[in-house]
């Protein structure tokens, strides 16, 4: 039988004791001399503090701000410095009359492709739960056959310059396989691969883009995918993957990767759109999208000290 702890028995001189302390607690403070003091409420002032956003960590040396192309070849939209993965886009204002007739260069298909002047802007727009990007309007001089060509991204003019770039797409058949061949075999070993359900599942190159730099390396920026097509379960790997090759060597090192692992519908792509060579040192930057399904944001990875680092993201602009 479980018997339960015994109570343990106290004496009475030692339960009147008890007794006794509990009654000069109660007593301390005499009946007939209790003042109870009331501390009128006094209402705070109001704050004059002003609270700052974040420091960002913009590379001034792009220029006040990134331009990505709009829904036609002569609207953009302005992701503004302010705009970090920390802050929403009703947080801050950008000063639209520093950037009225501001000339930008378009950079589309990895080469500069014209030039063009902000003519006027139109702030950031939000319906029910969604918020848009401040859109600027462009103006092209006459014969400038920038407004006829697609562009993807545009910085203040003589902040960015292009590299000499080519696509796996736009290579002859051999070189391309050659060099998708080349990036699965880096995929497939790179570490932090976590996801039993992938290895031994074949890397399939989405996109690559190669990049010659002043300083005589090949610049490469890619995404591979790995999927598990499971109908009921699609689950898909992106990698981007960004990597380099001495003009010795004929093989490319890694140098920056982002995995994303998740559900095919949901997962989060992340994709190259540009490379530029930013500043007047001319240090190679990749411009990344990232595509969450309900929203966009952009990312500046570039290279400092000769280390490839994410350098600013932007928040994000949706629903």
């Amino acid at each position: 039988m479980h018997r339960f702890p015994r109570t343990p028995r106290h004496s009475p001189r030692e339960a009147l004791a008890v007794v006794l302390l509990v009654l000069a607690c109660e007593r301390s403070t005499p009946v007939g001399g209790r003042k109870d003091t009331v501390v009128p409420s006094v209402p705070l002032p109001e704050s004059s503090i002003v609270v700052k956003p974040d420091a960002s960590p913009w590379d001034s040396s792009a220029g006040p701000a990134l331009f990505v192309a709009g829904s036609s070849p002569t609207e953009a939209f302005l992701i503004a410095p302010q705009y970090t993965h920390t802050a929403a886009l009703d947080s801050v204002q950008p000063d639209s009359t520093l950037l009225r007739s501001l000339r930008i260069d378009l950079f589309g298909s990895g080469k500069k492709v014209g030039t063009a002047r902000i003519s006027s802007m139109a702030a950031s727009a939000r319906t029910d739960s969604c918020r848009t990007w401040p859109i600027a309007r462009l103006e092209f001089a006459s014969g400038d056959t920038g407004s006829a060509q697609p562009w993807n991204v545009a910085f203040e003019s003589g902040h960015a310059s292009e590299p000499v770039i080519d696509s796996i797409e736009g290579l002859p058949t051999a070189d391309s396989a050659k060099l998708a061949a080349d990036i699965a075999r880096i995929a497939s070993a790179l570490p932090g691969d976590t996801s039993a359900v992938f290895r031994g599942l074949p890397c399939v190159v989405n996109k690559a883009w190669r990049a010659q730099l002043p300083n005589g390396q090949t610049l490469l920026a890619s995404v591979v995918v790995r999927n598990v097509n499971q109908e009921a379960n699609p689950r898909q790997e992106r990698i981007l993957l960004i990597a380099e090759r001495d003009s010795a060597t004929t093989r490319f090192t890694p140098r920056y990767t982002d995995r994303k692992v998740g559900l095919e519908e949901t997962l989060e792509t992340t994709d190259p759109i540009a490379i530029v060579l930013l500043g007047v040192d001319r240090h190679p930057t990749v411009i990344i999208a990232r595509d969450a399904g309900n929203g966009l944001s952009y990312a500046l990875v570039e290279r400092i000290a000769g280390q490839w680092q994410r350098r600013w993201a932007s928040a994000y602009a949706g629903c």
